[in-house]
């Protein structure tokens, strides 16, 4: 273990900045990240004790728990007290990865930061804040992505207006919000979160809402020098323990240190070891055992997302990931509160002519095949004809018959489809015409009209209706009997599309895959089957029913994805009874693509020592 003794003068402390101190031949430096005024930070919070236990009595808390995998990447706050507004983004992202909807969300913490002191209008004159502010500003008013308005890491100063500078309380809004969002954002998408609420921080209350919800917690609270092992402490510290992440409850001396000059840090909760544990340190920084010589050990550790980057903090933390760490359950209870929200509501519409992705499919207006039907993403009238003169012979008495094929260009939902048909024939009766798209085939006579000549004729056909227009038609037309001959002479579609909600009539096709697959255990790929639709339409509606067997069901996450789109979690280590399940889930993502494609289901099971099969799942997909 490599301790170096701190001795850091005020000055240095408040720049909080390139402090660096000799022990002995080890020079470390320290840029810590500056802390949150604490004062805003505790602003409003309820004593725990007011707070209701989450969970029951008798359940049954797991050794340990992750939620590592709804993590967006660790970021860092740089030189600002943005400490609290970094762990909520980090919140809001998790929630919107839990969600599904949007792979990768990235927020500005920018503009939360903004939303905070402008709308909100609370702390305008400091960088500090809390979760309670920040979680109404989300639900309240939404925050812009990353890429609209991007932070900032130092804050301004005169260089970017002379007023910030002198006593905080002294210089004006802007100093604390790095000005005002760009022009640019002007109309861009706000996205929010349910309001939020407060948590009992007791370590039995954080772990049920953490098995249950399986989503993280906003935890901030006074800041403790020595504990976290930061580069202001008057007393000694452990590299050791900052490269590993690890966040000691505070002796008796480190609290008297650290509540001569207080601070407060936020922080991001996403899981716990009970059985942890991690050597005290005493006031010297020296580890410590008891009477007997044994180490005193502190046992039950949270784990936490930092927002100090990944160059130092939590370099060797266990878990592979920089920048995360392990706080002590107690600390915790006693000197933090906890704040919590729930999974967004995600907007899936598509605005065509506004210049931004707005359902978060990585596509934006016209790109976006939601805009199909949208007249402002079409240059052509809203009703095409396309026509073929092929005067080719009509096979005698043949199942193969004669075909010809028109390919339309235009593309658009399709509202209304007229096929008309010049056939020259000595007998129509023996006639079937048939219209072919792709795997489809919709007849349009079938032996009709007994012995008149010639076939023709219009005919309104509702079946594509939906569909995209553009792409290769076929109209086959076979004669059924010998004797009469005639010529396939002309024939055209007539196309109008969808200026607005593509009507048409509904069909509901099943799918199914009924294959036995293992789930391997404690693999991170899974096991994967899948369905082939190939049937056409737009989707209107999907229901996704898988089967399985498990001897412990908590264990799994189950996805549905579409090969070459996007992916959905279903089902996400949720703790239910017995080992079997057989359960229906309400698929929304894929509304308004067309439903031709290929879907994998895949089972991971995330922790060892149990097994299990997918003995089978199915499709309902409504089409129009």
């Amino acid at each position: 273990m490599h301790q170096v003794t701190r001795s850091v003068g005020l000055s240095c402390l408040l720049a909080l900045a390139g402090c660096a101190q000799q022990a002995g031949d080890d020079i470390l430096t320290f840029e810590d990240a500056p802390l949150s005024d604490l004062a805003s930070l505790m602003d409003g919070a309820p004593a725990n004790s007011t707070l209701p236990e989450e969970g029951k009595a008798d359940e049954t808390i797991p050794a340990s728990l992750s939620l590592l995998d709804i993590q967006s990447p660790v970021r860092n706050q740089g030189h600002r007290g943005t400490c609290t507004i970094f762990a909520t983004t980090a919140l809001m992202e998790s929630l919107y990865r839990a969600e599904g909807t949007i792979a990768m969300p990235d927020f500005s913490e920018q503009h939360m930061q903004w939303v905070v002191k402008n709308q909100v209008m609370a702390f305008p004159h400091t960088d500090g804040s809390n979760p309670q502010r920040n979680l109404e500003a989300v639900s309240r008013y939404g925050v812009f992505d990353e890429a609209t308005w991007p932070y900032e890491d130092s804050a301004w100063g005169t260089t970017q207006d002379p007023r910030c500078t002198g006593p905080d309380e002294m210089r004006p809004l802007v100093c604390f919000t790095n000005g005002e969002p760009p022009a640019s954002s002007e109309g861009a998408m706000r996205y929010t979160l349910p309001a939020g609420r407060y948590l009992n921080s007791g370590r039995s209350s954080m772990m049920s809402y953490l098995v249950n919800n399986r989503l993280p917690i906003v935890a901030s609270g006074t800041f403790f020098y020595q504990a976290w092992n930061h580069g202001g402490s008057m007393l000694p510290v452990s590299s050791e323990y900052m490269r590993r992440g690890v966040v000691l409850y505070p002796n008796a001396e480190d609290q008297a240190d650290s509540r001569t000059r207080p601070a407060g840090h936020g922080i991001l909760i996403i899981g716990f070891d009970q059985m942890r544990q991690e050597q005290r340190h005493d006031a010297m920084g020296q580890p410590m055992v008891d009477a007997s010589g044994q180490p005193v050990l502190e046992t039950g550790f949270f784990l936490f997302k930092n927002s100090w980057g990944t160059g130092r903090f939590g370099l060797e933390n266990g878990i592979g990931a920089p920048g995360y760490g392990w706080i002590a359950m107690r600390y915790v209870e006693e000197f933090m509160t906890a704040y919590v929200s729930g999974r967004p509501t995600v907007r899936r519409v598509e605005i065509c002519n506004n210049g931004g992705d707005d359902d978060g499919d990585g596509m934006a207006d016209c790109m976006d095949s939601d805009c199909g039907a949208d007249r402002s993403c079409m240059d052509v009238p809203s009703a095409t004809t396309d026509t073929a003169t092929p005067n080719v012979a009509i096979p005698d008495n043949s199942p193969t018959g004669a075909s010809s094929p028109i390919t339309v260009a235009t593309g658009g939902n399709i509202s209304s489809l007229a096929v008309s048909v010049d056939i020259t024939h000595t007998y129509r009766g023996d006639l079937r015409v048939e219209l072919v798209r792709g795997t489809q085939t919709v007849v349009l006579v079938d032996r009709q009209g007994a012995g008149e000549d010639n076939l023709v004729s219009t005919f309104s056909v509702a079946d594509f209706n939906g569909t995209d227009a553009a792409g290769d038609w076929i109209l086959r037309v076979v004669d059924t009997a010998g004797q009469d001959t005639g010529t396939l002479d002309t024939w055209s579609l007539a196309i109008t599309r969808c200026t607005g909600t593509c009507g048409g009539a509904e069909t509901t096709h099943h799918y199914e895959n009924t294959t036995d697959a293992a789930i391997p255990d404690a693999t991170p790929a899974g096991v994967s089957t899948d369905i082939t639709v190939a049937d056409a339409g737009a989707i209107r509606s999907m229901s996704v029913t898988v089967d399985l067997d498990h001897t412990f069901i908590g264990d799994l996450t189950i996805r549905i994805s579409r090969v070459g789109g996007r992916e959905f979690v279903l089902l996400r280590e949720q703790l239910l009874e017995g080992t079997s399940l057989h359960r229906v889930f309400a698929v929304t993502g894929f509304d308004g693509e067309m439903a031709p494609g290929t879907y994998r289901l895949t089972v991971v099971d995330g922790a060892a020592r149990d097994t299990g099969t997918l003995t089978g799942w199915s499709m309902d997909i409504a089409t129009r």
